[in-house]
């Protein structure tokens, strides 16, 4: 008896530390995306309701997709550029470019803040190639994987991208 339970018991286990839907750095998909007045917008989305959000104090510009059928757009806001794809009719979130601190990650990093803060955040398990990266695969080469890229100047966060790469 004491052996089936104790097969139980590690069979268990493991199955809950399978089911936590993070990758070994704790970085999920669940981080790819921004709170905005209480409600969450993720990459991948329609950007339709982010925009409605945010309000109309944007600038905004288009261009010819070259990986999408239709327009790619950019609404930037003060501190807060988002970018979007065409996606079956409609703007789909491509990324967020946090560039003061009025906006933070899901995880609370804002522009300011310094490396050892975003690595308190969001931990060790990252690959630097110029941006302090965290992706889902945590792995440099795969270049599609979404990610937040934190740009630094020094030691502090100058720039955070959310997004997701398009080709």
């Amino acid at each position: 008896m004491k052996k089936k339970t104790g097969i139980i018991m590690i069979a268990l286990m493991l199955l809950l530390a399978g089911c936590s839907g993070k990758t070994n750095s704790g970085f999920s998909e669940d981080d790819l995306g921004l709170e905005i007045a209480g409600e969450k917008y993720y990459l991948r989305e329609d950007s339709a309701p982010v925009i409605e959000a945010l309000g109309d104090g944007y600038e905004y510009s288009e261009m010819v997709s070259c990986v999408y059928d239709g327009q790619d757009k950019t609404f930037a806001y003060p501190g807060l550029t988002v970018n979007t794809v065409p996606v079956e009719g409609r703007d789909i979130i491509e990324m967020f470019t946090l560039t003061d601190d009025t906006y933070a990650t899901l995880r609370g990093v804002k522009v300011g803040m310094s490396r050892d803060q975003v690595i308190a955040a969001y931990g060790e398990e990252y690959f630097d190639d110029g941006y302090i990266n965290y992706t889902v695969t945590n792995d440099p080469a795969d270049i599609q994987a979404e990610r937040i890229q934190f740009e630094m100047s020094g030691d502090t966060v100058s720039v955070i991208y959310i997004y997701s790469p398009s080709y």
